[in-house]
C-alpha cells in the first residue's frame, strides 16, 4: 500500500466513532493525536490532513459534532457543501 493511500474503509471507522463515541470525542476535543493513537488509528499523513481539515471545516460551519450526530452524515456534507 503507498504511503498516502486514503483508506475510505478506516475514515469511516473513524468518523462513525466521533459521531457516536462521547468519550473518544472529549479526548480527541483536546488532543487529536493522542485519542486517534490510543483508540488505535494509526493515520497517514494524507489521512491525517483530510481529518484535520474536515474538523476545521465543520468547526468554521459551527457544527459540534455531537449536533454533527444527531443531523446523520449527508445533511452535515450538505451543509459543509460537500
Amino acid at each position: 500500500m503507498p504511503a498516502d493511500e486514503i483508506r475510505v474503509d478506516l475514515l469511516r471507522r473513524l468518523a462513525e466513532q466521533a459521531m457516536t463515541d462521547a468519550e473518544f470525542r472529549a479526548v480527541a476535543r483536546d488532543d487529536l493525536a493522542g485519542a486517534l493513537e490510543r483508540y488505535g488509528y494509526d493515520l497517514n499523513a494524507h489521512e491525517m490532513s483530510l481529518v484535520t481539515t474536515f474538523r476545521a471545516s465543520l468547526a468554521d460551519a459551527g457544527i459540534d459534532l455531537d449536533l454533527a450526530r444527531e443531523l446523520g452524515e449527508d445533511q452535515v456534507l450538505r451543509l459543509l457543501g460537500m
